[in-house]
């Protein structure tokens, strides 16, 4: 059995045995005494100005069937079964003071009231000429109003905005004195108009034949100028305008303005006018959108929004759970100058139901402030959906049953059952009443996301004995049980949807009343990426298009993601919320790099990010300008493609020239959005004279791609270009010393394959860039100069490389300048040899003979010992044969000893420190060149 169903068991149980002591037991003699102190006060009422009188009908309603006696004892006259009300009087022979005390105890009557007859009542109209265009007095039903009360002056109302007319004929008779927050030495004088406008739908005298009519013909307005000329105001004079007003007297403060965050300090401020017993009124605002701003807000300010003439909601009016009343959105009223106009917007309801609430206090001047405030809300005219809704709040401002209704302890009622269950929006204050120990009160409360809901309690009775909340959920249809002991706050964890709540006291045999107010507050719950808030704890994102939805659940809230890259690749990030209290940062950090802020957009509105990312690991940061928390979400949106990255861009232009260093390569894409062509720009510097070697790789093979070099004046200096299907480009330049440029262009874009470019710088020493250092150096260089020795066609000298018999007759000959030919018939060799002449001329000098084989074998490589020969012959040396051994790895009887005897004395040659000269070794170019060297020096 359900905790719910042993209760209703128990209360029917309670009920037969309470009728059996009703029936079988005589009235107390109090009874008549209680009908007729009823009765009396009944004929009090019934004599007021409203024309209402006495009669012998009765109006109850039942909280669900009519107890069992009910018809012996009544005559029923009518029943209304929509409405659920029954008009009855006592049956004959029953007294009408024991029948009214017997159902006016009853625990299953929800109310009985008298059935009064009402007369005719003229409504008021002022004589202010201007009155016919105030249309809003008539939708909120002022005129009728005005026959109870039509002014309040015995209370100070405060306007917290740009101040006022000071002089406007129909305000100055209703001001007291106020301040200026603004300029501190100056009165409260309007410069914008608001605050005018403001003050003439509460209080522009009425009925004085000037211009319009207030709601309140006379009244106290403290000016209080808080906001500049321009209509904007810091939250700081915000504060300390209301705190100035409640200080000053104030019991009534207007705040036309509003703020999208909530903080500390203005919670703190609201909190101090209501521990002051003031009430404050406070505009939703004017953003198309379901955000009822602060401080309207918090749940001890009355939240008014806006409705057409229609009684429709005006689409531009904020809404949401915290909204209490609408009232007409347009008026008719005083303006700066001494002049009127029309204007509106939810700060020209605030007035109104200001105003009404200082009328309303003057007929019910013991009311608390939570008392005034419900007062208006039970009285509202009920629109759009039955009940409180998110868009009209609880109905329509009805200044005339503000003023002539009685107060009631339980707007709620009937709400005994599930089925009766009354909204509790979110951020809002309910005031209500167990009767007594068998009263239940249901509630349903929204839950827009996953958190946490406070219950606060507060009564000015100790709590009694066994009360209790029960919530009820998808997740737990049997109910939690919440005991409550004493006054304070409850938390209850709820999860997004709709909840039920019950409070109760276990306790069926009480008969105490128990007046309470709750205050419910919403936190969001941890968003699933928690604890994120630092970068080093940063949630780790797969690289891939994602959205993560997160939110700011406590002060300081930062949430760090982090996403790991192994190729490069464009990240796109969108940062968007769901509700504007939230005014987003978003932050992007590579690892070891710079942190970059996002924020270039207002409260609410999405910031956006494009990040050319390389392989590595990047942060992302998403922040908001306050650190309060927020109930509502954030949606980052990550999309990642994989694509080759031009790290060096922007290089368009040769002022943006990436540098280009010695033996590095750098990668690049031919790829802009915003222009046709994309021209990569490259710059490096050459400090001595040197060759330069470029070369480019990777071309799309249906790409043609064009590399021009250029000099510091941007001249041009050479340039190669590549045909389709060919994939690689390279260039060769020698420079003297200074800045060079590099331009790179293609015929078409490209961003699916990168290019790559490198250079090599080499040094030149006489044209050569591979003798520089080199142990032959100044021989190849003096025999370069002298013009008896050439390079390869690519620079180089290639010193290590083995000399040819053709090379190193030629360098003779140029040596020593022969000038006559011989006739040659080497049968390897015809006249069109490159080195032909060469060796016709060393053959006349006798410095070569051919091979026995009649061949001369110009290409084959030149031993040492050929070598040795070759200069002996050109320098005459014919050999010795006395002399020591010249090198231990030459035979005594090799033919060439006596040359080698006596070019060894002579200082021609030496040989290696193993005692040997290495006959068959190949001589290298730098060999034969030094060696050259020497013997032109002698």
């Amino acid at each position: 059995m359900t905790l719910k169903n042993r209760y209703i068991i128990q209360a029917g149980l309670l009920l037969l045995f309470l009728l059996f002591l009703r029936l079988t037991l005589p009235v107390p003699q109090g009874a008549s005494l209680l009908s007729d102190m009823a009765t009396q006060q009944a004929s009090a009422n019934h004599s007021d100005s409203d024309g209402a009188e006495k009669t012998s009908s009765w109006m109850l309603k039942w909280k669900g069937e009519p107890e069992a006696d009910f018809a012996a004892m009544s005559q029923v006259i009518k029943q209304d079964y929509q409405s659920g009300i029954l008009v009855a009087r006592p049956a004959s022979g029953i007294s009408e003071a024991e029948w009214v005390y017997r159902w006016s105890h009853s625990y299953a009557v929800q109310y009985i009231t008298e059935n009064q007859v009402l007369r005719v009542s003229a409504a008021v109209t002022p004589n202010d000429p201007f009155v016919s265009r105030q249309k809003y007095l008539e939708q909120i039903h002022a005129p009728e109003a005005w026959t109870q009360v039509n002014y309040n002056d015995s209370l100070i109302i405060a306007l917290v905005d740009t101040g006022v007319d000071l002089e406007h004929p129909d305000l100055k008779d209703n001001l007291v004195p106020g301040i200026n927050l603004v300029q501190r030495n100056q009165p409260p004088q309007d410069d914008n108009g608001h605050g005018t406008m403001v003050a003439g739908v509460i209080a522009a005298s009425g009925n004085n034949n000037k211009g319009v009519s207030g709601l309140l013909w006379k009244a106290k307005i403290m000016p209080i100028k808080a906001l500049e000329k321009n209509g904007v105001g810091d939250e700081d004079k915000l504060g300390e305008g209301i705190r100035y007003a409640v200080d000053h007297g104030a019991k009534i403060i207007v705040l036309s303005v509003g703020l999208l965050r909530n903080d500390p300090f203005l919670k703190e401020t609201v909190q101090y006018a209501e521990d002051k017993g003031v009430l404050l009124v406070a505009a939703t605002g004017n953003d198309d959108g379901s955000l009822v701003k602060y401080p309207a807000a918090y749940p001890s300010v009355l939240a008014v929004g806006g409705v057409r003439t229609n009684n429709q909601v005006e689409p531009r009016s904020n809404y949401g759970p915290e909204l209490d009343l609408v009232a007409p959105w347009s008026v008719y009223t005083t303006a700066m100058n001494g002049q009127y106009k029309y204007e509106e917007g939810s700060s020209m309801a605030v007035p109104q139901v200001a105003a009404a609430a200082a009328l309303a206090w003057s007929v019910n001047p013991t009311l608390s402030v939570y008392e005034l405030r419900n007062l208006l809300r039970q009285t509202a005219e009920d629109l759009g959906q039955p009940g409180w809704d998110m868009y009209t709040g609880y109905g329509l401002l009805r200044v005339d049953k503000a003023v002539s209704q009685p107060y009631v302890n339980d707007m709620y009622e009937p709400n005994d059952s599930v089925t009766e269950a009354k909204p509790f929006p979110l951020n809002s204050m309910i005031v209500g009443e167990l009767r007594d120990g068998q009263d239940r009160d249901w509630f349903t409360i929204d839950a827009p996301y996953d958190g946490t809901v406070k219950l606060e309690m507060n009564a000015s009775l100790a709590v009694p004995a066994n009360t209790q909340w029960i919530h009820y959920s998808t997740a737990h249809p049997e109910g939690v049980v919440y005991p409550i002991y004493t006054l304070g706050t409850i938390d209850v964890n709820v999860s997004k949807g709709s909840h039920l709540f019950l409070l109760m006291q276990d306790n069926s045999v009480s008969s105490t009343a128990w007046p309470y107010r709750i205050t419910n507050s919403f936190h969001i719950g941890s968003d699933p990426f928690e604890d994120n808030d630092r970068s080093y704890k940063a949630y780790k994102l797969a690289p891939r298009d994602q959205v993560v939805t997160g939110n700011f659940d406590k002060e300081n809230d930062q949430d760090w993601f982090s996403m790991t890259l192994e190729r490069s690749g464009i990240i796109k990030l969108r940062l968007t919320s769901d509700t504007k209290r939230m005014d987003l940062i978003m932050r992007v950090q590579p690892k070891g790099g710079t942190l970059i802020t996002v924020d270039q957009n207002a409260d609410g509105e999405s910031e956006s990010y494009r990040l050319e990312a390389y392989a590595g690991t990047y942060y992302f940061q998403v922040d908001k300008t306050d650190n309060q928390p927020v109930n509502g979400t954030y949606t980052l949106e990550v999309q990642y493609e994989e694509r080759p990255l031009d790290m060096n861009e922007p290089n368009d232009k040769s002022y943006q020239a990436t540098l280009l260093g010695n033996d590095y390569e750098l990668e690049g894409v031919i790829d802009r959005n915003d222009q046709l062509e994309d021209i990569d720009w490259f710059k490096l510097y050459i400090t001595d004279t040197s060759l330069l070697q470029l070369h480019l790789s990777q071309i799309p093979a249906n790409r043609k791609m064009n590399m021009q070099l250029l000099n510091n004046s941007l001249a041009y200096v050479t340039s190669v270009e590549n045909g389709i299907g060919e994939t690689q480009l390279s260039l060769q330049q020698p420079l003297s010393p200074g800045t060079y440029y590099i331009k790179l262009s293609a015929n078409a874009n490209f961003r699916d394959q990168l290019y790559k470019i490198s250079a090599k710088i080499d040094y030149l020493v006489s044209g050569y860039i591979d003798i520089a250092g080199h142990w032959a150096q100044p021989a190849m260089e003096e025999l370069s100069n002298k013009q008896i020795i050439s390079g390869f066609g690519d620079y180089t000298f290639r010193p290590e490389r083995s000399v040819t018999r053709a090379e190193a007759v030629s360098m003779l000959v140029r040596a020593f300048g022969y000038a006559k030919y011989k006739a040659i018939d080497f049968t390897d060799l015809s006249p069109g040899f490159w080195a032909y002449d060469a060796i016709s001329l060393a053959a006349q000098a006798g410095i070569i003979q051919g091979y026995p084989d009649r061949t001369m074998r110009p290409d084959q490589p030149l031993t040492r010992i050929e070598m040795a020969v070759l200069f002996a012959n050109a320098l005459k040396i014919s050999g010795k044969q006395r002399g020591n051994h010249p090198f231990d790895d030459v035979e005594l009887d090799h033919w060439a000893v006596p040359i080698l005897k006596q070019m060894k004395a002579e200082g021609w040659i030496t040989g290696y420190d193993d005692g040997g000269f290495h006959p068959d070794q190949l001589s290298t170019r730098a060999e034969f060149a030094s060696m050259l060297t020497r013997v032109m020096g002698k």
